[in-house]
């Protein structure tokens, strides 16, 4: 099994979708406000990246899953993001990983060890002296640009890849 594992915010809201879409930023800065519905439930995300994102995984022969405990594998399938059959499924972590551990580094090798799984990881990942040991699974992408042209040519690219 080959594992992508994505960052919702930064790849369904980048400043790129943002600045082509005022009206979306405008929700977004009211939700950020505000804080009444979950950021999806509130604001339209990047269909385009989420799309471009799906098909790069698909043809890479990837499965998907979300950094993150905000928007899990359950909440993206419940709102229709992606389907169940697009997403790695869940495992029971090892022990070693705290139940409070929120870093979503230590939490996707966690992730990816009890499904015995290749791993990649995108977007903007917050903990990147974790991934240090691993620059090969790491797809860097600029800065608040999203789902680039460039970052879906390195998921394509992990077809035949095997690390």
């Amino acid at each position: 099994m080959k594992i992508l594992y994505f960052d919702v915010l930064s790849l369904f809201y980048s400043n790129e979708y943002f600045h082509h879409n005022g009206s979306v930023h405008a929700k977004y800065k009211e939700w950020f406000n505000t804080r009444t519905k979950t950021l999806l439930e509130m604001v339209e995300p990047d269909f385009q990246a989420i799309d471009k994102l799906r098909n790069a995984a698909s043809e890479a022969g990837l499965l998907l899953y979300p950094l993150g405990s905000s928007y899990d594998r359950e909440y993206l399938i419940e709102h229709g993001v992606f389907s169940s059959d697009e997403l790695a499924p869940e495992t029971e972590l090892p022990f070693r990983m705290q139940m409070d551990d929120n870093n979503p580094v230590r939490r996707l090798i966690a992730h990816a060890y009890g499904l015995n799984a290749q791993w990649y990881v995108c977007g903007e990942i917050g903990s990147e002296e974790l991934l240090q040991p691993y620059p090969e699974r790491h797809l860097r992408s600029e800065f608040g640009k999203g789902v680039t042209s460039e970052l879906i040519a390195k998921i394509r690219a992990l077809k035949s890849a095997n690390y």
